[in-house]
Formats: structure tokens, sequence, C-alpha cells
């Protein structure tokens, strides 16, 4: 229980901490996300892999790992569209929900917390893959093939953290030394990315509106992402054969709550944001449950 508390416990009073700013406070979180998005994680980033290199077969499961999260999200949620007359604003939302998980303010703090730096480099290379998915894939969902797939693939070129990636496999490969220094400030830099991260979800929260979302869509929305969403993403670790570190991250990603990136992605293409937006809140409300029982199967192995 100790162990629940010291991750569970920091990760909702700063969220906590969040939500009530937002609410009290008129807060603009663009500039406060790009601090996160484009200084502080891009340094963990280095850092975390020059310290902690992933090898290609560590590297190769993750990607697989999440392309399975987006892949078999896709013909599920279809399948259930058709049974239930979904249209494809609310198809492409639910799906979104389901595909994506908060790795940037909720999964990166929570691996932090529960297994220290060695971790960080598993979870901060599954955030970068996330965002190359998001930008992509997650795209041309959202905009419900209104936007070619040509188009969103050239998006991920457009993320730093696909060169901040590349930058630091090359140090890593060309056996570059990097003064311990240099490291240190960037780690202390990085370190900032998720605390801000957590605070800013508190704050995104607060300003997420329920209009008229009483609906059979919200809800199933909410115990797919609870119930299906674990269940497929745990079958995927153990499909993959993960182990070790990589068992453990994957496992506590399996459990975490819908993406603020999906909520985005539907606000630019008009794609039910509202109907996601509730999922995101209830899959966050909800997710303890599931991160609570998964945080206690790896505490009891230490």
């Amino acid at each position: 229980m100790g162990f629940l508390l010291d991750v569970i416990g920091p990760l909702f009073t700063l969220i906590g901490c969040g939500f009530i700013l937002g609410r009290r406070r008129k807060i603009d979180t663009g500039p406060l996300a790009d601090v996160a998005i484009y200084i502080c994680l891009p340094f963990l980033l280095f850092s975390t892999l020059v310290r902690h290199p992933v090898t290609g077969f560590a590297a190769a499961q993750i990607f697989v790992w999440q392309a399975g999260m987006y892949l078999a999200s896709i013909p599920a949620i279809w399948l259930v569209a058709r049974l239930a007359g979904w249209d494809k604003p609310t198809r492409s939302a639910v799906t979104l929900s389901l595909s994506t998980v908060n790795v940037a303010s909720y999964g990166v703090p929570v691996v932090l917390f529960a297994l220290g730096d060695e971790a960080l480099a598993i979870i901060m290379l599954l955030f970068v893959y996330g965002n190359v998915f998001a930008s992509s894939l997650g795209v041309y969902i959202a905009a419900g093939g209104r936007q070619s797939p040509l188009q969103a693939f050239k998006s991920i070129f457009k993320l730093p953290l696909i060169y901040t990636t590349a930058l630091a496999i090359s140090i890593n490969v060309l056996a570059i030394p990097i003064p311990e220094s240099l490291l240190d400030t960037a780690d202390l830099i990085g370190k900032a990315g998720p605390i801000l991260a957590i605070i800013l979800l508190g704050i995104q929260v607060s300003h997420i509106e329920l209009r008229g979302n009483n609906s059979a869509a919200l809800y199933g929305g909410i115990g797919a992402k609870i119930v299906i969403g674990p269940v497929l993403g745990i079958g995927l670790t153990l499909a993959i054969g993960a182990e070790g570190t990589i068992l453990d991250v994957l496992l506590i990603c399996s459990c975490l709550p819908t993406a603020i990136n999906a909520l985005i992605l539907t606000v630019r293409f008009d794609s039910r944001p509202d109907l996601l937006g509730g999922i995101l809140i209830g899959s966050t409300l909800w997710s303890p449950l599931g991160l609570s029982a998964v945080l206690y199967w790896i505490g009891g192995r230490f």
C-alpha cells in the first residue's frame, strides 16, 4: 500500500493542484505546454537515451506495442460503430480515445516515481512513437478520411523529438563522449517536464466542458478505455514477449488514460471533442483502479 501511495499520491496531488488553479485563474496552457514539449521533454529524452541506451530489439518491441494499440483499436471500434450506428466523428473520437495513452503528462511521472531513472529511456521512446502515430495515423483517424495518408505522414517531421532521438542514437552509435556536466544539465532541465506536464493535465481537464454528453457513446467510450484498453495493452505486452523494465513500463502504459493529443486532434478536425473530452476525464478519474493493480504487482516483485 505504501508503494501505491508513493506513486499515486504525488500524481493526483499535482493533478488536483492544476485543476484548482485552472478553475480559479485564467491560464493559457499553450505556452506552458510548448515549454514542456519543445524544451523540457527533448532534454529529458536526450539525457536518458545517452545514459541508458535502448537496444534495437527493445525499440522494436516498443514500436510494435504502440502500433498494435492503433491497429487493434481501429477494427474493434469500427465494428462497435456499425452495430451502434455511430457517425464518423463519433467513431473517430472513440477510436482515438482507445488507441492513445497519456504518456507525457501521466505515464512519464508514474514511471519516474515507480521505477526510477533507468526506466525513463523506455517511456520516453514510447512517447516519441506515440507522437509519431498521433501525428500521422491519429491525424488520419481524426480527419475521418478528409486528409490523405501522405499529408498525415508529413506531419511526423514537424516533431522535435524525432531529431532529438536521432541525435542521441548517433552519439551512442559513434561512441561520442558527452561530458557528465552536460548530461546533468539536460537531466535537470528535462525533469521539470513531467512535473509541469502533470500540472498542465489538471489545468486542461478543468477547462473541458461536458455539454449534453449523457450518451451511450460517452459511457461506452469510458468503459472501453478502462476495460478493453488495459486488456489490449497487456495482451500486446505479453504477445511481444516483453521482459524486465520493458514489461513493467508497458504494463503501466496499458492502464493509462486517453492522451491530451487525442483531444487536440478532435478539436482541430471537429470530430466530437466534447465526447473525447468526457472520455478523457472519465478515463483519468478511473485510471487509478487498473494502475494500482499493476503497480501492486510490480511492487510485489521487488
